[in-house]
């Protein structure tokens, strides 16, 4: 209902990796970070609907993909 950038960036960890090794990351992404600040509204509001979580070392070098839904 507002422009809102394409991709929005909610959430980092640095990660330090010897050769070969993994690691399992976690990012706890809450209400506030799916919502905008709405001028009409004069408060932040997370818009219903479909949103991409993507995951990946750089904006243009994504690595994983998973769709959630907000009512």
């Amino acid at each position: 209902s507002v422009p809102r950038p394409i991709k929005e960036l909610k959430g980092f960890k640095k990660v330090f990796l010897k050769p070969g090794e993994t690691k399992a990351v976690q990012i706890k992404l809450n209400e506030k970070d799916f919502s905008y600040w709405d001028p009409s509204r004069k408060d932040w509001y997370a818009e219903p609907g479909d949103f991409a979580i993507m995951v990946g070392p750089a904006s243009n070098n994504i690595t994983l993909t998973k769709n959630v839904t907000l009512k």
